[in-house]
């Protein structure tokens, strides 16, 4: 999918407007506080997913005007043409083609993978980061995961409210027990994909890469359902005395290794964040070949932490996927962007005039 343009009124500190952007890979150029960010987040709304922080009504809206609602449209084609139309306020509504949607339907239609600066500590970063690099892929390729992992969290804060307050946990265990055996298989498959598509960056990584779903707690049963009642009868006492739900998917890892060592330890500093792209790029063909829809990426400062070959790498990758691309640096630092370049501005965005003869932007 591609968006062909966008529309915004009253988002944080962009100026009304609207943008006809390029089916490759798109630029952004700015100084911090510019609104790259913002204008990035915009497509990250219009494709179904939430802003990249915060849900509240006044991270939305216009810093100036925090009386009114953010409004925001998009034209997407490819594999189909659709339009999308959002109102963020007291409450957020999605509609495509004019009617009612919910933001589900829209990802499935218009998947979207977006990766932040945080996201280039993917191999030698918390276990966290790596759990959410996981949820974005299964919300876009499951599309009942986002429900299903929000009832197993709401379920899971009600097991740790029994824990605490000492009473049986019996009835939490029968509800979690189906979810989280159909999370953990989600997250299999989704992590045999990303290994396939990991094959199709080589320049990317200075090593095969192996990625390792590891189930929370787990004791190591192949069926996720038995797995599950097997490790919670072996943590029960465990969890009694710390008062926290030891199995689950919220205590999942992926061990990477290269070879018979971690690759976080193998790789340099420069080969780890060249990796985490490579990671950020396989996500994209799992989506693609799961979805049998181009994905379009997201990306904010990937770059800032790359080292020039790193960069340059990184720029023929994604010339080469085929996918609409949008990136956002505030450093001038990427060479012959094979793309068009937007330049931000005090929250307007216009296209750049100035020629690139093969150095710095």
């Amino acid at each position: 999918m591609y968006c062909i343009s966008s529309a915004n009124r009253n988002f944080r500190n962009l100026k009304p407007q609207r943008l006809e952007w390029s089916m490759g890979l798109n630029l952004l150029i700015g100084e911090n506080g510019s609104g790259k960010t913002n204008t990035l987040e915009t497509l990250h709304l219009l494709t179904g997913w939430g802003p990249f922080r915060s849900l509240r009504k006044s991270s939305l809206v216009n810093w100036n005007q925090p009386s009114e609602q953010t409004l925001m449209k998009g034209f997407f084609a490819g594999e189909e043409h659709i339009e999308i139309y959002t109102v963020m306020g007291s409450s957020n509504l999605i509609s495509c083609d004019g009617k009612r949607s919910n933001f589900s339907s829209v990802r499935s239609r218009i998947p979207a993978l977006a990766f932040l600066p945080g996201d280039l500590s993917l191999i030698d970063g918390s276990p966290s980061g790596r759990r959410r690099y996981m949820d974005r892929i299964c919300a876009l390729i499951f599309p009942l995961y986002a429900s299903r992992l929000n009832d197993c969290k709401r379920a899971l804060r009600h097991r740790t409210v029994l824990l605490k307050q000492g009473r049986d946990t019996g009835i939490t265990s029968k509800v979690l027990a189906p979810l989280v055996s159909w999370i953990w298989s989600s997250r299999i498959t989704a992590m045999d994909l990303v290994c396939a598509g990991l094959s199709s960056f080589p320049d990317l990584l200075p090593g095969k890469l192996e990625l390792k779903h590891i189930r929370g707690g787990s004791v190591g049963v192949e069926d996720p359902l038995q797995d599950f009642w097997e490790s919670i009868e072996l943590r029960r006492k465990e969890e009694q005395k710390y008062r926290i739900p030891l199995v689950g998917p919220q205590r999942d890892d992926i061990i990477m290794t290269c070879g018979d060592q971690n690759a976080s330890e193998k790789f340099s500093r420069g080969h780890r964040r060249r990796a985490s792209v490579a990671l950020m790029l396989a996500a994209a063909w799992a989506v693609e070949r799961r979805l049998r829809r181009k994905p379009i990426l997201i990306l904010d400062e990937i770059a800032a932490e790359l080292d020039e070959r790193g960069r340059e790498v990184m720029v023929k990758s994604l010339s080469g996927c085929s996918w609409q691309v949008f990136a956002a640096t505030a450093e001038n630092n990427i060479k012959n962007w094979p793309g068009v370049v937007w330049e931000v501005k005090n929250g307007r965005i216009e296209k750049s005039t100035i020629p690139d003869p093969g150095g710095k932007i």
